[in-house]
């Protein structure tokens, strides 16, 4: 099929110029690490410029509140989600057809696997129904009755130590490859040479 077809034709042969490219920049890579790892090292000073996300992470760091303003209109959030959660129980315990629904989607997936994927589907489609009918109902009629489980689930979680971790330039491959650079040239020139002959072999 990978000879027939001429999409998988044209996306193999863009693959092996993508590789033969990669196969010539290794080359030449391979050897200034060989002759003029100075040269290289310089290069690699300036393309190495640290851009930190600290501010980035910073804006994303904030909690956003926006329980006033669903207790503000809590009456038209709660009927907005007792619909929308009814139509769920309804459908999904009354109009789904799944023996057309297998029919449709059996040629993609296996038939087994496919109606167990369906039967989890439809249980958490009812569950999330029932527990949104319930929330949209003291929604509606009593949001005071939620307030306790808001602020319980509203605990703030910051991200700063985790972003913090990532926000840190790590050298450690440079620093080795600079110190054998001789021994990485020349085990990244047989690569790329070994590449090159491959892919050039592939496309012939």
């Amino acid at each position: 099929m990978i000879h027939t077809n001429p999409v998988n034709i044209f996306l193999w042969h863009e693959l092996a110029i993508l590789l033969l490219v990669f196969a010539l920049f290794g080359v030449v890579l391979a050897l200034l690490l060989i002759f003029k790892p100075q040269l290289l090292e310089r290069f690699n000073r300036v393309a190495n410029r640290w851009v930190s996300t600290r501010a980035v992470s910073q804006l994303l760091d904030r909690s956003v509140s926006i329980e006033r303003w669903f207790h503000q209109h809590h009456r038209a959030v709660g009927i907005f989600i007792v619909l929308g959660s009814s139509y769920m129980l309804i459908y999904f315990g009354f109009l789904f057809d799944k023996a057309y629904t297998l029919q449709r989607w059996s040629r993609m997936l296996p038939s087994q696997l496919l109606d167990v994927l369906l039967n989890a589907m439809v249980m958490a489609a009812l569950i999330s129904g029932a527990v949104a009918l319930i929330v949209g109902l003291f929604l509606w009629l009593r949001p005071s009755m939620l307030r306790g489980i808001e602020d319980e689930a509203n605990q703030w979680v910051s991200s700063r130590l985790a972003t913090k971790v990532l926000d840190e330039s790590h050298g450690q491959v440079d620093r080795f490859v600079m110190h054998h650079a001789q021994r990485a040239g020349w085990l990244l020139l047989l690569g790329s040479i070994y590449l090159f002959f491959v892919t050039f072999r592939w496309l012939v």
